[in-house]
């Protein structure tokens, strides 16, 4: 297993790492604190939530083509306001990025873009429930966020996906409410979809695919993400071949081998099993380098206690570094165990 307290990053690593984490942890007095509970309904809590500081609608997909190629599709809208509400025009103080990446077993397409709201070139509306960046878009057909098209279009490679809900979100935390420090009032509200089918067509170097497979959606909001003891995080959302679906993450402290874990367990009639610290063992395989010189988890290995569940999570392809404005590794991943296989994605920041 790899060793996280022995291991220290280059200088300009370090560097890196402190500006996403001042990102991520700066001061958020004008905005609403996450600090207990909240009543999370729907279809209301796909809108924005700009009282709020930052916010994301989040989709990860596995698909294959019709020859049994596998693929990795990401597509991500964030939202981080520079002051609370939602104002219209050019009074709006909202910033939205969206990322949309796809990935091969030996190649990674990615595009990153900016847009400011109120003018219409960003933002998300209900009624029906819409989520756009100029021509990245999720497009329902009615108030809530499913069935959907999802959409990007960039300079070497688009996707057209129709999105399709097999079963109803999951509430992380307490009943959203998802602690991110054992000690410090670090938190945010967080519901996932973990139950997705998709099918559509991939273009890449202009060559087109038809695709179906499996996705996962994390829809998360908050004003604060870490506290400054802390360094990044470890998150996975697996799909099981039992047809159960797995969700576990790990908060590191810097220059620690301690980290906040949380997770939870959807069994295939959809009831949910709220997992905690006690019930996660998360191990790094190794670390490797990269070829740009980071130093990731070449993979982990996961043991769910309570469920006697042991996993290998292996990635598809490891070359999966976003240099992006705030940089991380994210990409698909293979998951192997006792009588059991399945697929999912893997983000790790802070590196």
């Amino acid at each position: 297993m790899g060793d996280f307290s022995a291991w220290q990053p280059k200088i300009e690593q370090r560097e890196a790492q402190a500006r996403a984490v001042g990102i991520l942890a700066a001061p958020s007095d004008a905005f609403r604190k996450v600090s207990k509970p909240a009543d999370i309904q729907f279809p209301d809590a796909w809108k924005s939530h700009p009282d709020f500081r930052q916010e994301w609608w989040y989709v990860t997909a596995n698909v294959k083509d019709t020859e049994g190629n596998d693929y990795g599709v990401q597509w991500t809208l964030f939202r981080f306001g520079v002051s609370p509400g939602d104002a219209s025009g050019w009074e709006n103080s909202q910033v939205y990025m969206a990322h949309v990446v796809v990935t091969t077993k030996d190649q990674q397409w990615s595009a990153e873009r900016f847009a400011r709201g109120g003018i219409g070139q960003a933002g998300v509306s209900g009624s029906p429930f819409s989520a756009w960046l100029d021509n990245w878009r999720w497009d329902s057909i009615k108030d809530d966020a499913f069935p959907a098209i999802l959409t990007a279009a960039d300079d070497k490679f688009s996707f057209r996906l129709t999105m399709r809900s097999t079963g109803k979100p999951v509430l992380q935390g307490e009943d959203g409410f998802s602690r991110k420090h054992h000690a410090l009032p670090v938190a945010s509200y967080y519901y996932s979809v973990p139950g997705l089918m998709l099918s559509g067509k991939l273009t890449l170097d202009g060559k087109s695919f038809d695709v179906a497979g499996h996705g996962w959606v994390d829809r998360e909001w908050s004003s604060e993400s870490l506290s400054r003891s802390q360094s990044g995080w470890d998150w996975m959302s697996l799909q099981l071949s039992d047809g159960r679906k797995l969700m576990v993450s790990q908060v590191r402290e810097t220059g620690s081998k301690d980290a906040y874990k949380f997770g939870s367990l959807t069994s295939v009639r959809g009831e949910t099993t709220i997992l905690s610290s006690k019930d996660i063992d998360m191990q790094p395989s190794q670390l490797v380098t990269l070829k740009n010189g980071r130093v990731v988890p070449s993979g982990w290995d996961i043991t769910i206690t309570q469920e006697n569940l042991t996993l290998n999570v292996t990635p598809l392809n490891m070359e999966s570094w976003l240099n992006f404005s705030f940089p991380y590794w994210e990409g698909p991943v293979e998951v192997t165990g006792d009588n059991i296989r399945g697929a999912g994605f893997l983000e790790m920041t802070g590196y």
